[in-house]
């Protein structure tokens, strides 16, 4: 008994050395040269703890921005990770040139890697162009506004559901409902048709359960296939925050073990948003080759250019097809909402954008959805797009990258040693009121004053709500194409405002920024024409 005591206490106490004493340790050595830069909490600098707590919160980026508000444009959020809020770093962090010094971090982005990489969590380079190559081919906005049809019809779909909604409202109720639900319900449906030729079918259902299939070929249903993805990705955000990767994946054995766990973490979320991919991509292979007018994503990936197949192992079509349902969907239905609730919350946009539409399109085009041909050069449409993505960024969290060059990288200036994790706040770097003049302020003139060259190119510069250079979001054309169809059909049929005066959106930020419920009232305008 004595000699297990002993040896208790001594794995006890290593422990402690490592996971409290050791890193004090670090941080007096300072081997980064990163204790000269101010931190929003004492611990923060020492323990990755900070960053785990504000990720799960889902207030990261807010609780970012106040810390620049407080400290200064440059922070440190952790042990080895520094944040910028200096627009130079946008182009020496994620600029074409800046691969030469710096690339995705690996203590993030192996964290959120599985079995089998997607092209979002690769980091060899070859590997992610080799992805890049039969990925970009899906998403790309030729792609897109070929499968105008798809979107066509499900805003169909939502707009006989808003429609009923209008004409029979519950008793006793006026017509208000969460209308951001319904915007979820969409695009996944999109997507679901774009990438498997499979539409989710929630329009129509009213419901975002979904037939799920494990690896093994086990069925059963999702109750919820939003939840189960935006928990996953939670789940799968925070535990990347942790320092040590075999420690993480330790702690995600351990959570595997016990079903409270699994669920109240969100792991048993992230299964279940797999296993709808598996279930959906199975259903698509099992279609064969579709018709050279119906393809679909999963054809553009199967094959190449010359039509010659791809072969490539089920566990990484798995992997894309989890970025396809996420980057094709819920940065998608974050920005739509995010744009509603602009225009709803400042009615002089919303007449001005409704005047814009009754003058651009002659009532020979009037139909229940505009075409994207008499959408795509709408100047104040576009602008109110572009003011809704610098408020509301759909990602805004800090994309990271490490210094991998022996010399180190110069960011902004500023010298920083080889280890150190870089990245710029989204979220505030979009607020900065240096770059945009009142910045909190929602107003899509900014966008059309061309006389204001240095606001326009900061504009053009420092906007970056899905990245840039060669790891840019590959869903962005989607969300472009989608809201400028589905916002411009919206407010010419519709009358609509918010259920409360000076609502608030509540934003929950997973890796995603998603929205809240935004409860409306609506009602078929007396006037449009259909």
């Amino acid at each position: 008994m004595i000699s297990i005591s002993i040896l208790l206490s001594g794995a006890f106490a290593s422990l402690f050395a490592y996971f409290v004493i050791w890193p004090v340790v670090v941080y007096f050595l300072d081997p980064l040269d990163l204790r000269k830069y101010p931190s929003p909490s004492p611990l923060a600098s020492i323990y990755p703890l900070w960053l785990v707590y504000e990720t799960w919160m889902e207030r990261r980026s807010a609780t970012v921005y106040e810390a620049h508000q407080r400290l200064g444009d440059i922070i440190r959020v952790g042990p080895d990770q520094i944040l910028f809020n200096k627009p130079q770093a946008i182009s020496d962090i994620y600029g074409h040139l800046a691969v030469s010094k710096v690339s995705k971090d690996s203590g993030f982005y192996d964290k959120t890697a599985g079995d089998m990489r997607d092209i979002v969590n690769e980091r060899d380079r070859a590997e992610h162009s080799r992805k890049r190559r039969y990925m970009a081919n899906s998403f790309a906005l030729k792609t897109v506004v070929d499968m105008e049809p798809v979107i066509t019809t499900n805003a169909q779909n939502l707009l006989a559901r808003l429609d009923s909604y209008c004409r029979n409202p519950p008793t006793g109720a006026s017509t208000h409902f969460n209308i951001r639900m319904w915007f979820n319900y969409f695009t996944l449906d999109v997507i679901g048709d774009m990438a498997f030729g499979l539409p989710m079918g929630f329009l129509k259902a009213g419901t975002d359960t979904k037939t799920a299939q494990t690896q093994d070929g086990k069925i059963y249903e999702v109750p919820s296939t939003i939840h189960a993805l935006q928990q996953g990705v939670r789940y799968t955000i925070t535990t990347a925050q942790i320092l040590n990767l075999e420690i993480m994946r330790a702690i995600k054995r351990l959570i595997r073990c016990n079903a409270f766990l699994r669920r109240v973490s969100g792991a048993q979320s992230a299964e279940d948003f797999e296993n709808v991919c598996i279930h959906q991509l199975r259903s698509r292979l099992a279609k064969g080759i579709p018709e050279r007018e119906s393809r679909d994503f999963v054809d553009y990936v199967l094959t190449g250019k010359e039509g010659a197949p791809r072969a490539l192992p089920f566990r990484e079509l798995v992997a894309e097809a989890q970025v396809m349902m996420n980057a094709g969907s819920d940065t998608t239905a974050a920005a739509i909402t995010s744009t509603m609730y602009h225009l709803l919350s400042n009615p002089e946009c919303l007449a001005k954008l409704r005047q814009e539409l009754e003058t651009k399109i002659s009532p020979e085009d009037l139909t229940d959805i505009v075409p994207y041909d008499l959408v795509r050069e709408l100047p104040y449409l576009r602008a109110c797009i572009d003011e809704t993505l610098r408020l509301r960024p759909p990602i805004a969290y800090p994309l990271q990258r490490r210094v991998y060059s022996p010399d180190g990288a110069t960011i902004a200036g500023h010298h920083i040693k080889t280890g150190t994790v870089v990245a710029v706040p989204t979220f505030t770097i979009h607020r900065k009121a240096d770059l945009f003049p009142q910045p909190e302020r929602f107003n899509p003139d900014r966008w059309l004053n061309k006389d204001d060259e240095e606001q326009m190119h900061n504009l053009r510069s420092y906007v970056i709500p899905f990245s840039m250079g060669s790891r840019a979001c590959i869903g962005r054309h989607i969300a472009i194409v989608e809201l400028q169809i589905l916002v411009s059909s919206l407010i010419r049929r519709y009358n609509m405002e918010l259920e409360h005066e000076g609502q608030e959106l509540e934003i929950h930020e997973r890796f995603n920024s998603n929205p809240g419920p935004m409860p409306i009232r609506i009602q078929r305008r007396a006037h449009e024409v259909v």
